[in-house]
């Protein structure tokens, strides 16, 4: 199999092989910094290598270039043979699935469990697994080529207690495979193949905006992105995420709190198109009848997303994070860092 590999040894040079793999930032070089208060991984930095994942599709189909070909669709659901493996202290390794950028609800294994949008496997020190993704797409007409893309997400069930620890440290780390699926028949309509979102949202702002100078020194710099002019503006892609106006790594007290206010905004390369979504707790967040917001972007604007989080809707700790997915090309997938919203007791 073509595999992607996450090696995790020597966390503070080079956390979870952000630039190899994509998993931080979008683009490659300049990657946003991720402050982190404390770091859960402490008790397992002994002998300072964390772990290992890799993972990717089993014996597909390939051309005599050995590239793998696509695979066909012909109706029903759909079953993608996959397979990881991992070493080390990892404890369990999650996955997401998107098709055509946008998140796609699945079964593992067995036909008749429920659709999920995160499956969560337990490992051990040294670990294979053998699966299947079963899923009836939710997007696609006959004779589209879309884009197919697992991404992986370490320790998925770890969360802040505000406690022993306050962030998420280097859990909740991501990389992608890209896959290829061909239409020969059109997606059923049907929302049973649909999983459980979360109707977390109201306010909902949708706009494309030319980047100013301001927005360059004031919000891509802010967020981490150094170096960035409107000349070389063309060559990356870049997204920035701010919670109630600030940028935050680690978490957010909601006591006392009615609403939280997050602002998500990408912009890059020309003709890049991605699938933009919110996630809470692994489920995404509904908002314009729809779990994702397609974007292509364009020379010269950024896309911003503006809404508001309904605070008494959320108890206890919940997890927070967005996705940016490559719905074609060779543009890289990302995830922002996770934050955790609570209430205290």
């Amino acid at each position: 199999m073509r595999k992607r590999f996450l090696s995790l040894a020597v966390i503070f040079v080079l956390p979870f092989a952000v630039a190899a793999c994509g998993n931080y930032n979008i683009a490659d070089e300049n990657a946003p910094p991720q402050t982190v208060e404390e770091d859960p991984f402490a008790g397992a930095q002994e002998d300072g290598d964390l772990g290992f994942l890799s993972h990717g599709e089993a014996s597909p189909a390939r051309a005599d270039d050995q590239s793998v070909l696509p695979y066909e669709y012909h109706g029903g659901e759909f079953v993608l043979d996959y397979q990881f493996v991992s070493e080390g202290k990892l404890d369990s390794i999650g996955f997401l699935l998107f098709l055509d950028g946008k998140p796609q609800a699945y079964k593992v294994n067995d036909t008749g469990a429920e659709y999920e949008y995160l499956h969560c496997f337990r490992t051990s020190e040294k670990h294979e697994e053998n699966f299947s993704f079963v899923f009836t797409p939710d997007t696609g007409k006959k004779g589209d080529t879309l884009n197919m893309t697992v991404v992986s997400v370490t320790r998925p069930d770890f969360r802040p207690d505000m406690k022993e620890t306050s962030s998420y440290g280097w859990y909740h780390q991501s990389f992608e495979r890209v896959l290829k699926l061909h239409f020969n028949e059109d997606a059923p309509e049907n929302d049973s193949i649909n999983g459980e979102s979360i109707t977390a949202f109201r306010d909902v702002s949708i706009t494309e905006e030319k980047v100013t100078s301001s927005f360059i020194e004031n919000e891509l710099v802010r967020a981490g992105w150094n170096g960035v002019t409107m000349d070389t503006l063309d060559n990356s892609v870049y997204w920035t995420l701010v919670y109630d106006g600030e940028v935050v790594y680690d978490n957010i007290n909601l006591t006392g709190k009615d609403t939280l206010t997050v602002r998500y905004t990408l912009c890059g390369t020309p003709g890049a198109r991605y699938g933009i979504s919110f996630f809470l707790n692994h489920k995404p967040i509904s908002f314009d009848g729809a779990v994702s917001y397609d974007v292509t972007l364009s020379k010269g604007n950024v896309w911003i997303i503006e809404a508001t989080i309904e605070t008494l809707k959320l108890d206890g700790f919940n997890t927070f994070y967005a996705t940016a997915v490559a719905a074609d090309g060779n543009s890289v997938t990302s995830k922002t860092g996770s934050i955790l919203l609570y209430k205290e007791d």
